[in-house]
Formats: structure tokens, sequence, C-alpha cells
């Protein structure tokens, strides 16, 4: 009996140490709010202000549009992607940040109107202070690595590419990071020039970030470098090859014609890295596109996916010359939107299985292994030569 008493006050005085020490508080995982955190999937930003940067670009500045709920933090190089509905389409566009990663209470992006684009137009002439839009977290592999970069790095940005640029020499500037950045920055003319004023302060405060100006179509007063981005302009701009590191970040004319310099120049491929930028304006342009395809020619698209618990198929014609994503978004009677974020190929987030057909893919885009082995593509830069048949309840 007195055993029995003495195990009963010792499993109390237990009980009484235990609930002292480690109160039972409301559930809470430190690990899942963190990483919760880092990778929210989705945020909702608040435009606080928008400032003209050139006679196409605005700064336009965002904040968390909800109090309790922080952004997500990022590399500097880093992009989101802008997810919009525009008359009933509803799409997404990646964008540089181009704001510090060593503050988090904003994000800015620098978007350029395109001519004949579709989202930059829309949301340069409607977006306006105190609109909300949904973006994705950040995302994109262009940012420093110091296992593999080096110490000596070479940026090399064409018109709107200097947008990650610009975040990554905020960081480095502000925290003194000792790397030796030679930045070319080439554009049409003077006024295409972007943050021309904080980057030649960088370079005057600086001694180890350079810039160089290159115009391709200069008015008779410049007095800088013009023309292209050639592998002479290059040499002349760092001296030489040995250590270098190389960013390049451009539309994908100037990525054609880089590559060529980067060849002639001897750099080899592990020491360069490509930001990817977009689709190709006109893809019967690109490099092994099947010549015996009609640029007019119209598939039929056959999708399998999942509505309320139910399975559901639709079926609707596209146009081969037109990226898989774009005309699935168009379809507004399907009323389905395909998680997507870099429009390039590289992130994945778009990865879908494909059952039957055919589509063409730009050399340039590397698309994992592991996918194409198991029948999936990325419809954000997957080109249907054939007709096409997707199951998204696969995904």
């Amino acid at each position: 009996m007195m055993e029995d008493i003495k195990k009963y006050q010792k499993a109390e005085k237990l009980k009484k140490q235990r609930e002292e020490t480690q109160a039972i508080p409301w559930y809470y995982d430190g690990l899942e709010n963190l990483c919760d955190r880092i990778h929210p999937g989705s945020q909702l930003l608040k435009i606080t202000d928008i400032k003209a940067l050139s006679h196409d670009t605005k700064l336009f500045r965002l904040i968390s549009a909800k109090k309790n709920k922080p952004l997500a933090p990022f590399r500097a190089g880093q992009y989101i992607g802008l997810i919009v509905e525009i008359n009933g389409v509803r799409t997404s566009r990646p964008y540089s940040i181009v704001s510090s990663p060593n503050q988090l209470a904003y994000y800015e992006l620098g978007i350029r109107k395109k001519e004949d684009g579709f989202v930059s137009p829309y949301f340069f002439e409607n977006a306006k202070v105190g609109d909300i839009f949904e973006v994705t977290e950040p995302l994109g592999n262009l940012s420093y690595n110091s296992m593999f970069h080096g110490k000596d790095l070479v940026y090399i940005a064409g018109g709107c590419g200097i947008t990650p640029f610009i975040s990554m020499l905020r960081d480095i500037s502000e925290r003194a990071i000792p790397l030796n950045v030679s930045l070319i920055y080439g554009c049409l003319t003077e006024k295409d020039i972007l943050f021309r004023d904080e980057l030649e302060d960088m370079q005057k405060r600086r001694s180890n970030i350079k810039t160089n100006f290159i115009l391709s179509e200069p008015e008779s007063d410049w007095k800088g470098e013009c023309g292209f981005i050639t592998r002479d302009k290059i040499l002349n701009e760092i001296g030489s090859i040995k250590d270098k590191y190389f960013y390049i970040v451009g539309n994908l004319p100037m990525y054609q014609f880089i590559k060529e310099e980067m060849k002639e120049l001897g750099v080899s491929k592990h020491r360069i890295y490509y930001e990817a930028f977009g689709v190709p304006d006109d893809i019967t342009q690109v490099m092994g596109w099947p010549t015996e395809i009609n640029s007019s020619k119209k598939v039929n698209i056959s999708i399998k996916f999942r509505k309320y618990s139910k399975t559901e198929k639709i079926e609707f014609e596209a146009y081969c010359t037109e990226p898989l994503i774009n005309s699935l978004e168009r379809t507004k009677n399907l009323a389905l939107y395909v998680n997507n974020g870099c429009r390039s190929g590289e992130c994945a987030l778009c990865r879908t299985k494909m059952i039957s057909g055919k589509v063409f893919v730009p050399p340039e885009v590397t698309i994992r292994e592991v996918d194409k082995d198991f029948g999936f593509i990325h419809p954000c830069i997957s080109y249907p030569l054939t007709d096409i048949h997707l199951d998204l309840t696969l995904t």
C-alpha cells in the first residue's frame, strides 16, 4: 500500500515539475512557421508607391497586404511571379526584385512596358497605389554562390536585364562584401539607361564596383562606348577572363549574340550563368523549329482535370506558335489556373503530364531529365506541334 502511495506521490511530483518548466501552450510548430515564412507559396502585396524610371519603365513599391504576414525573404537576384486578371484571363509574369534583400519592409519591381505585350502594358497603364495583387514567393537561381563563383564577377545586362543586378549590387555595396564586380550594361539610347545615377554613385563610393554603359543607337553627343557588347569590349573592360564568373541577363537575341562572344573568348560553360528571360517573340525563327509547320496551324488540346472532387475534360484549339499555357489561360470557360512562375521553363512550377502529342521546346531551355523520362512538360515554354492530351490530375 505504502509503495503505491510513494509511486503516486513521485508521479505527481514529476507532473508538477513538467508543468512548471514546460507549459502546454496553444499548438505551435516553430519549424513549420519558419518554413511558411521562407516559402509561403503565394503572397498578397499592395502597391504603395509608383515612380517613373524612364520613358517606358516604372518602379513599383509593394508591401504585404496582411499586417501580420511579413514578406518572404529573398536572395539578391531573385524574382517574383506577378499574377493579374485581364479581361477574364488570369495569368502571371516574372519580374526581378530590384530592392535590397537586407530589408523586408517592401519589394520593388522595375517594369518596362513591352510593345505588343499583354501584362506589362496593362500593369504599366492601370496599376495604381492601393491596388492589391497576388504574387509567388521569391524564385530563381540567379544569385551569388561563394563556393563556385569566386571573387571576380562580371555582370552583363541588356536593357531591362539590369533589374536583378541592381539588387545584387545594392547587397554588395550595403554589406561591403569583398567582391570585384564589373558591370557591362547595354542599352539602345541614353534615355534607356535605368538606375544610372545610383550605378554611377556606387562606382564612386565602392572601388570594387565598375560600371560601363554601351549604347547601340547613341545620340551624337554621347561620349561613352557605342555598338554591341562584343568580345573585344568585354575583354577591354575586364582585362582577362581568368577566374571570372559571368552572369548574363537580357532578351533572347542578346543571349544568342553573347553566347558566340563567350565562345570566342574561351569562357567555359560552367563559368557562365544565363538568366531565363521570357519566350521568343517569334518561335518560328528559333533554331530547330520544324520548317514544315505552318505558323497559322491550329491543333486540338484536350485536358483532364479535377473540379470539386470530380474529374472533368475539356477540349479547345490552340495555335502551334503560342506556348500551351497562354492558350490554356485564354480559354475562359476552362476556369483553371496552372501554377507558374518564370514563364521560361526554369522554375518547373507548371510541370504537367503529357499523355500524348508532340511539342517544340527552344534548344536553350533545359528540362530536367526526370521530367522527360516520365512524360512531363513545361507548358509555359512548350509549343504544340500535334494534337495534345494533358492530364492535370497527375500533376
